[in-house]
């Protein structure tokens, strides 16, 4: 009994890797017969197969096994895609259309097992037997590729970056388009660590698009990597010039480092550049404004400037252009209203020391004016932001001022609700 036990277990191992080779022929041989019969049971039948022989130890190492189940997990895609393709007849009529659509229902689940079998098929084929069938890699980039960008479209774009990040491997990581658009999904997916070496990977390889130094200042920054933000925006200065989306990235960093003059260098750049921006305008009133109206670090009002005149004036004309560019503009018209209402608060304060009766009714009434220019403007802000409460204030306390009693009543009701 010792003897036939012995022998059972020395004939096992023969069985069983006789078994998974005629696993093998058996998916090849499905396969084949799916290729001249197109019937899906064929190749059911040869993925069945193939999943065995393409795991197990006596059949996984054999090229033919791997880059078949590349091919047949290949067709599995191709299958499910055509199936989503012909469903979306009845709402896409053109073609082109539907079959572009087609890659946001398919899933890469398949595309990815191929890939992985044609990659380890490759490596086992050191007599290059297989090189025609591997060439199926280069279609499998184009499906990922096409499916990121279908992603991409609709703003999917934790979908659209491993289909960019699988093409752009499959590419050789040659491919610049893909590793822009690498860089795009990562952003937007706030990968922000990924998106940060794809566009430092631009400008190493000297790939730059218009606005990769920006993408990679703003990266930066999300990643609360300031260093590296104000590093990048340098280099891009440098490198280009002219680009104004970089023109307005200094400029904000020269507002929060207090650095107004060289804020309105550049804000003065970029207006000539983009002369309907209402933003541009805003930002640059609000600079004259702040100068107008200087403050110390507790909020504590400081002496006006010997050029106090001069900066309202010019924050004024800001205000009113970016109103004229965007009437719906509510910071615009808060800002314009503040401004004309603590216009009126100076020369109260100035009456305040008058002596001379005549002059004292003078600077009174201009700010009298100041304060009634000021009402129309917040009003109108009012309107498009009716829950803001600090416009609300304004209103109150000029209200209150002039003695406009029935709209302070008004007033006074909205800030109680």
């Amino acid at each position: 009994m010792k003897k036939i036990a012995l022998l059972l277990l020395a004939i096992t191992p023969v069985f069983t890797g006789y078994s998974q080779k005629a696993k093998g022929y058996n998916a090849v041989n499905y396969y084949k017969d799916y290729l001249s019969s197109k019937d899906v049971e064929s190749l059911k039948k040869a993925k069945e197969n193939v999943d065995l022989a393409s795991e197990h130890i006596d059949t996984k190492d054999n090229p033919q096994i791997q880059v078949t189940k590349g091919q047949i997990y290949f067709a599995l895609y191709e299958i499910n895609k055509k199936a989503n393709e012909d469903m979306l007849a009845t709402t896409i009529s053109d073609p082109n259309k539907r079959a572009f659509a087609s890659f946001l229902s398919t899933p890469t689940t398949e595309l990815e097992i191929a890939y992985t079998a044609f990659e380890k098929g490759k490596k086992l084929d050191v007599k290059g037997d297989y090189t025609n069938e591997l060439k199926t890699v280069k279609n499998i980039g184009i499906y990922f590729d096409n499916t990121g960008r279908a992603n991409l479209n609709e703003k999917n774009f934790n979908k659209a970056l491993p289909c960019f990040e699988r093409a752009y491997e499959i590419s050789g990581y040659s491919d610049t388009t893909l590793l822009y658009f690498c860089g795009v999904s990562a952003e937007f997916s706030n990968e922000y660590a990924k998106a940060k070496e794809y566009y430092q990977k631009m400008i190493d390889t000297k790939h730059v698009r218009e606005n990769t130094y920006v993408s990679l200042v703003n990266v930066c920054f999300n990643m609360k990597d300031t260093i590296a933000g104000i590093e990048a925006m340098k280099k891009g200065r440098v490198a280009d010039p002219n680009n104004i989306n970089l023109v307005i990235i200094e400029a904000n960093y020269f507002l929060r480092t207090n650095n107004s003059p060289k804020a309105l260098n550049n804000l003065n750049i970029a207006i000539s550049a983009r002369p309907a921006d209402p933003n541009l305008y805003l930002v640059r009133g609000n600079i004259y404004d702040n100068l107008a109206n200087p403050k110390d670090a507790t909020g504590k009002e400081l002496e006006k400037p010997t050029d106090y005149e001069n900066d309202i004036k010019n924050a004024e004309a800001d205000y009113k252009k970016a109103i004229e560019l965007k009437p719906d503009n509510f910071d615009a018209l808060y800002n314009l209203g503040v401004l004309y209402n603590n216009q009126g608060v100076v020369y109260n304060k100035q009456a305040d020391e008058i002596m001379d009766n005549a002059k004292n009714a003078a600077a009174n009434a201009k700010a009298t004016a100041l304060f009634e220019k000021a009402i129309p403007v917040l009003e109108n802000a009012l309107q498009i932001n009716p829950n803001d409460r600090s416009t609300m204030i304004a209103l109150k306390q000029i209200y209150a001022r002039l003695q406009l009693l029935d709209k302070l009543k008004v007033i006074n009701e909205k800030l109680n609700k």
